[in-house]
């Protein structure tokens, strides 16, 4: 009895464990010598640019929820007395246009995002051709 009181805590101290080292890897993992995109290791973002939020990944799972579940309410008519269909038709209606209004928000966010991303990656392009324009022409090897 004992011993099986103890797995969740120990489950706990592993998670937390993990939870701690991952975070002392994200800290090495940051680059402070060089504000460039190149220099950026794998799965970090730029420290000058736009991030991705979790908020829109967040509504997004939301939305799949509350269609699905939405959905799963609607498929119960087939079975349900006919006085119960109009109030069970409603309730998962209902949830499936609360699901469309969740994926409406995710879309909304995950546009604003890519419009920010480009305006940083446009404003760096420009940067770099103003920087290399008085240069003169490229070896093709380079």
């Amino acid at each position: 009895m004992l011993g099986t009181m103890r797995v969740p805590e120990s489950v706990k101290n592993l998670l937390k464990k993990a939870a701690f080292s991952s975070s002392e890897n994200e800290k090495e993992q940051i680059v402070t010598t060089k504000d460039d995109v190149h220099y950026v290791p794998p799965g970090q973002w730029p420290a000058t640019g736009p991030k991705p939020s979790k908020l829109g990944v967040l509504f997004y799972y939301l939305s799949v929820a509350f269609c699905i579940i939405g959905i799963v309410f609607m498929a119960k008519c087939s079975y349900a007395p006919h006085a119960d269909r109009p109030n069970i038709l409603a309730l998962g209606g209902m949830m499936v246009v609360v699901g469309f209004f969740f994926l409406g928000i995710s879309n909304f966010i995950y546009n604003r995002e890519q419009r920010r991303l480009v305006e940083y990656l446009q404003g760096k392009i420009a940067e770099l051709m103003e920087e290399n324009r008085g240069k003169g022409p490229r070896d093709l090897d380079s």
